[in-house]
């Protein structure tokens, strides 16, 4: 969908809003009425009435677009941008006529609300020809002396005209306050909730593949920088190909899901665990060194060993084979460093599994100009 498409929800979220600015201006109308019925003001009789056709008018028109908008058979991107340009029109047409049948100018404060849905939804354009022409019909008003009209209801009664209005404007855009303030939060909760998609594996709750490699980059270019230790481990179920074969795959599926809630709640704020592939899984430590990795992974294994997972269909036991590495010279770019995790995995899976082996530490390579100076000391 283009920046020029609008989307249905969004047509039928502002008619709804502005059924809010129809109730209001009922209620203006109601007063001027009982002004008219009580207060034996025969002057208000064809402003009001004017008031009350143009008002219901443009509620009628309102509904009958809503059930447009709402029919599923009518609807397309072409006939909702149709269908919103028709009702911003509708909606600065319908205030500019209060504005002049009440008399009260204060009343064109409101056409905020069509401008603030065309900015909403892309289109400046009507933005700018609201206010030219809000601002033409004012000026043009003012030359003919329109809003001195004696018989204007703001004219009649200019106490009750001014308080009117003052509200009016003040509920209508404390109202469009609370909606913008919705809208935001509404906007912020979705992005946070496509990041979390983007960034989040499904199954385990841990972070994805893609935002692993992002994480360990961030980490290794942090850890070469600052020259404080990083470590990494790399691990994975044991004889998972088997259990999916023995139990089924909703057994191994639930093997997945609960080490990754065991991991999540068995590991430090500052860790960075990831699913980093079907059944293997990778832990980023910062500012810890092999050692202590060695002994947090170890921790991790024996809870994995004497866990049982899949309590509630057909209990299984597993284990987790770990590889622990610590960033050293050798490792040029994060690749470097997940490889020497990654041997060191495989180490423990030759030596028995359910085990952890550390990677050993690399020796920097010597070019020949460099061995020739060792060699001449």
């Amino acid at each position: 969908m283009s920046d020029k498409d609008v989307n249905c929800t969004g047509v039928v979220r502002y008619i709804k809003i502005n059924r809010f600015l129809s109730f209001t201006l009922i209620l203006n109308l109601s007063v001027y009425t009982c002004l008219f019925i009580f207060a034996q003001k025969p002057s208000l009789i064809f402003p009001v009435a004017l008031g009350w056709i143009v008002l219901l008018g443009y509620a009628i028109i309102s509904e009958v677009i809503l059930k447009i908008v709402n029919n599923s058979a009518l609807y397309s991107e072409k006939i909702c941008s149709s269908i919103f340009n028709l009702n911003i029109t509708l909606t600065s047409l319908f205030l500019l006529l209060i504005t002049f049948i009440s008399g009260n100018k204060e009343y064109l404060f409101l056409c905020i609300i069509p401008i603030f849905q065309a900015i909403m939804e892309k289109k400046s354009h009507f933005s700018g020809i609201i206010l030219g022409a809000g601002a033409a019909s004012i000026v043009a008003a003012e030359i003919n002396n329109w809003f001195s009209f004696y018989y204007l209801p703001a004219n009649q009664a200019p106490v009750t005209s001014k308080l009117l209005a003052f509200l009016t404007v003040l509920g209508v855009l404390s109202s469009l306050g609370f909606t913008l303030a919705k809208t935001i939060n509404f906007t912020r909760g979705k992005a946070d909730y496509l990041h979390n998609i983007a960034t989040t594996d499904a199954l385990t709750g841990l972070l994805n593949r893609r935002e692993f490699n992002l994480r360990i980059s961030e980490e290794f270019a942090r850890a070469k920088r600052h020259k404080s230790p990083l470590s990494l481990a790399l691990f994975d179920i044991d004889f998972f190909k088997k259990i999916n074969d023995t139990h089924g795959h909703n057994a191994g599926d639930a093997i997945l899901k609960e080490l990754g809630s065991l991991i999540s709640s068995n590991t430090r704020t500052c860790d960075i665990a990831a699913r980093y592939g079907g059944e293997e899984f990778a832990l980023i430590l910062p500012e810890t060194s092999q050692s202590k990795a060695y002994e947090l992974m170890d921790r991790l294994r024996h809870l994995v060993e004497t866990e049982i997972f899949n309590k509630t269909s057909r209990p299984v036991k597993a284990t987790i084979s770990v590889g622990v590495a610590q960033l050293d010279l050798t490792d040029a770019a994060p690749l470097d460093f997940c490889e020497r995790a990654d041997k060191a995995l495989y180490k423990a899976k030759e030596g028995g599994r359910n085990r952890v082996e550390r990677a050993p530490f690399g020796v920097p390579k010597i070019t020949p100009s460099a061995s020739s100076k060792i060699r001449a000391l």
